[in-house]
């Protein structure tokens, strides 16, 4: 309870702050993809769907309206086509709602993260293979069949790129359950556009 009136607290004064630079159009793609492969990410490691950011989002005071309008399982061709949806762009608000969502289901979700990335570095450092592992395995094996579902496949990564962008965005996802990741993802998303 304490966490989620922590959250609260931090993502109010957070979400007031007036930005200096705001995103350009074809930088907010470029975000909106980003999420999406990071709600992939969580969606493959516990079991993430709609409900549970519309849940998150009531939690913690945010308008779920504007999170049921952008949300990922009814719009996930963001991923590979925005030319055909220009007037469904993510706005910056919603970037920045989805990020708190985001970074707070990281929290919840912290136990499971924290075991899957140090389990990540283990078997790294052992230089074995991290899909000999049932619970890397299955994460990444979740994380390409959504990813598959949701790209065409002229845009698809190749296995070995599919598998290390799976396994950053798993490490990455780490951080952004620390109290201030909703700051650390931001930044991120930022310089992820440039």
């Amino acid at each position: 309870m304490s966490s989620t009136i922590e959250m609260s607290i931090s993502v109010t004064s957070w979400a007031e702050f007036p930005l200096a630079n705001v995103p350009t159009s074809e930088e907010l793609e470029r975000i909106n993809i980003h999420l999406d492969l990071i709600l992939l990410g969580l969606e493959a490691l516990t079991n993430l769907n709609g409900d549970s950011l519309i849940g998150v989002a009531t939690e913690l005071n945010l308008q779920t309206t504007m999170i049921q309008n952008w949300l990922p399982w009814v719009q996930r061709q963001s991923l590979t086509s925005y030319e055909n949806q220009k007037s469904k762009l993510l706005k910056v608000e919603e970037a920045r709602s989805l990020i708190v969502i985001i970074c707070y289901l990281c929290q919840q979700n912290q136990e499971i993260i924290r075991r899957a990335v140090t389990l990540l570095e283990q078997i790294t450092a052992q230089n074995k293979d991290p899909l000999g592992l049932a619970l890397l395995s299955n994460y990444f094996n979740k994380f390409a069949r959504l990813y598959h579902s949701n790209v065409s496949e002229n845009k698809r990564l190749e296995s070995s790129q599919l598998s290390k962008l799976a396994f950053k965005l798993l490490v990455d996802s780490l951080f952004y359950s620390t109290t201030n990741g909703h700051h650390r993802l931001w930044l991120v998303m930022l310089d992820y556009t440039r």
